[in-house]
């Protein structure tokens, strides 16, 4: 009697810097299938990760490929769904995917998620207030400066058109300074694309007495149908608007955690998104809640932390498992055993490179801390401009309640000294 053999699913992941960790998507895919990392060689930074993928799957590299032969090149490897894990890879995955006939953000729904103006056009259109956003021009002479921020409320957000992590993200409180900071910009970032956005306000009555006055929600979409993971709160932000850690769930009241879920919702519907994992960010502000930003992607550090605070979950088999096509569906958000906190030393404001890291050995033996990396050595170069990523050393735990994660952050910033250059 003839063996049948069951072919593994293939997954097509597109990878490159600033995706999740080749290793923790490699082991959550071990029981469900085989990857093939799809990879632009020509902009990957770090040449070593690509023998690395080598040894956890097939390797696609399409660099100088157009997108006819790089269509090819992946559908010669039979995937049976497709993801991307950063910003940068989802344009890319995008395409393929229409090309290959896979599930996944159409172009459409790629555009509104990687560029800031598309996106707030797209959730005005789907009935969401939002500040108001305007394109600066390449290269704006001052008094071009001075024609855009006419009829914008100051302080302003002078941000990338397309980018992440609040690279190269500054507050302006008048004109004046508008005109600096856009005259000051690198040559690349003033021909890319910036846009000026009106601030959002905090609250007058904080949402927390210690944590930010933002979260992000983690939700999956699975034919249409939209679920709510967790409700992620923020550590106090590092200026101007680094992130400094995360915690799960919020500390936000029940009440307010439903509105910020239902504001979630609506921006999904409003963007059109049928498929995937988003990372929406949400502000309560002094008009009420504001979405920041849709991602269309499981944010950073947000699968670790989850695993943390519930323990069992996976976000990253889910993820793989809603790319091969799973229905898969959540009535209410996860039920946490414990707060679920990662917590990130930013450089400060002005530093070069890092001279030296004490302390860090204390920390890894504080109650409830399950890991402790440094993520800069001494010597190498740090830049405030280029945002969150920039961090130096990160720990990872769990803590009781909100109270001990507090107690915790200040026990870091007692015990830790980065001395920079």
């Amino acid at each position: 009697m003839p063996v049948t053999v069951t072919r593994r699913p293939v997954l097509a992941i597109v990878y490159g810097d600033g995706s999740a960790s080749a290793m923790s998507l490699s082991e959550s895919a071990a029981s469900l299938c085989d990857i093939v990392w799809v990879i632009d060689s020509g902009v990957m930074s770090n040449r070593s990760m690509i023998r690395l993928l080598r040894k956890l799957g097939k390797v696609v590299d399409i660099a100088d490929l157009s997108e006819a032969d790089a269509a090819a090149a992946v559908r010669s490897m039979q995937p049976d769904g497709i993801v991307a894990y950063a910003d940068a890879q989802i344009a890319t995955a995008s395409v393929l995917g229409e090309s290959l006939g896979l599930d996944y953000h159409d172009r459409t729904v790629a555009e509104w998620l990687l560029d800031k103006v598309a996106q707030r056009r797209a959730l005005d259109a789907g009935g969401l207030p939002v500040p108001r956003c305007v394109v600066v021009p390449p290269h704006p002479l001052p008094e071009e400066v001075d024609t855009l921020a006419r009829g914008i409320d100051f302080p302003v957000v002078l941000k990338p058109r397309n980018g992440a992590a609040s690279r190269d993200t500054h507050l302006a409180e008048d004109v004046a300074e508008l005109r600096e900071l856009i005259a000051s910009l690198p040559p690349s970032d003033a021909a890319s694309g910036m846009v000026v956005e009106e601030y959002m306000a905090g609250a007058p009555l904080p949402p927390s007495s210690y944590f930010g006055d933002y979260v992000s929600v983690e939700s999956i979409v699975a034919g249409g149908q939209i679920s709510h993971l967790a409700v992620t709160g923020r550590l106090p932000a590092a200026k101007p608007f680094r992130e400094t850690g995360l915690i799960i769930p919020s500390d936000f009241e029940p009440s307010l955690i439903d509105a910020i879920a239902d504001v979630a919702t609506k921006a999904i519907v409003a963007l059109g998104i049928r498929t995937g994992c988003l990372h929406t960010e949400i502000k309560v502000t002094d008009k009420g809640l504001r979405v920041i930003e849709v991602n269309g992607r499981i944010g950073g550090f947000v699968a670790p932390v989850l695993a943390l605070a519930c323990p069992g979950v996976d976000f990253f088999a889910i993820s793989q498992r809603l790319a091969l096509g799973h229905h898969i569906a959540y009535e209410q958000l996860l039920p946490t055993e414990l707060v679920g906190y990662v917590t990130v030393g930013q450089p400060p404001i002005g530093a070069r490179r890092v001279l030296n890291v004490v302390g860090l050995d204390k920390v890894a033996e504080y109650p409830g801390v399950t890991s402790v990396s440094m993520d800069r050595k001494q010597g190498d170069e740090v830049d405030w401009r280029k945002g969150s990523h920039e961090y130096v050393f990160t720990v990872l735990g769990t803590a009781p309640g909100h109270n001990e994660v507090r107690a915790m952050r200040e026990f870091v910033d007692e015990e830790v000294t980065v001395t920079y250059e």
